[in-house]
């Protein structure tokens, strides 16, 4: 996955609990997602206590693509870092990591798609305006220039 360096406004730690952990004494790779679904839920909850609320719509993962460099290991102070990198009509993109805070190594990282969601009519919508203003002020860039 061809991810380049890049900046994370919004960092969560994590808590490694004893069942996060493999008979080989680090995080089963499992685990990452549960991680990764924690930065993207804290991440529209930032956004959404000031500009939306979820009655606007959904969002449902489309795809996700991880890549893993290194274990993690019990009692290792990690953080995931969350980004919307891209920002389409109806999609966009998460760029995530798991990232040793003491150290700043990169643990693995994961890409992934998303498509906002009417649950009532059970189809994809487009992103409504206002959430896409909430992402480009937070990300501090417009949905043009994410769409490059």
């Amino acid at each position: 996955m061809d991810i380049p360096n890049i900046k994370f406004k919004h960092t969560v730690p994590l808590q490694i609990r004893f069942n996060d952990i493999d008979s080989l004494g680090h995080i089963n790779n499992n685990i990452f997602f549960s991680f990764f679904d924690l930065g993207k839920t804290t991440y529209f909850e930032n956004i959404k206590a000031q500009h939306f609320t979820w009655f606007d719509g959904a969002i449902v993962l489309a795809r996700i693509e991880t890549d893993f460099y290194s274990p993690v290991y019990y009692k290792e102070a990690i953080a995931v870092d969350t980004k919307i990198a891209k920002l389409g009509n109806k999609s966009g993109t998460f760029i995530q990591q798991i990232r040793n805070v003491v150290t700043g190594e990169i643990k693995c990282r994961a890409k992934s798609i998303f498509v906002a969601y009417n649950p009532d009519l059970q189809t994809s919508m487009p992103i409504p305006r206002i959430w896409k203003d909430a992402i480009e002020h937070y990300e501090e860039v417009t949905a043009e220039e994410m769409e490059g």
